[in-house]
């Protein structure tokens, strides 16, 4: 890491990746220097929504593949904690106005 750096963290299925995906991360990448980008499991999104269309491996790709990204974490978790953005040396964690949930029905970003 990179004294000064502001590190942001954003996370997601990116199945289907389309300009939305695309945009929301150029904004996050705005809030600081650094953006890292979680991208869920398959056997993580078929729990809380159902199979994706694209394997994990794609979405991996298609994620790495965007301008604004500096960094995939690959199997990241679907909750996001305080401990995943410490383990990243995350400073915030940056997501859209929709709201995200857990097979049970729990706000995914509750915590942070």
């Amino acid at each position: 890491m990179t004294k000064g750096q502001v590190r942001v963290w954003c996370d997601g299925c990116y199945d289907m990746v389309h300009f939305g995906h695309a945009n929301s991360l150029r904004q996050a990448k705005a809030l600081g220097s650094y953006l890292v980008v979680g991208v869920h499991t398959d056997e993580e999104i078929t729990l809380h929504k159902g199979p994706p269309v694209f394997t994990q491996e794609e979405r991996y790709q298609m994620v790495e593949a965007i301008k604004w990204v500096d960094e995939v974490v690959r199997g990241a978790p679907y909750v996001t904690t305080l401990e995943t953005l410490d383990e990243y040396n995350c400073d915030f964690c940056a997501h859209g106005n929709d709201i995200t949930t857990t097979v049970d029905g729990k706000d995914t970003y509750q915590i942070v």
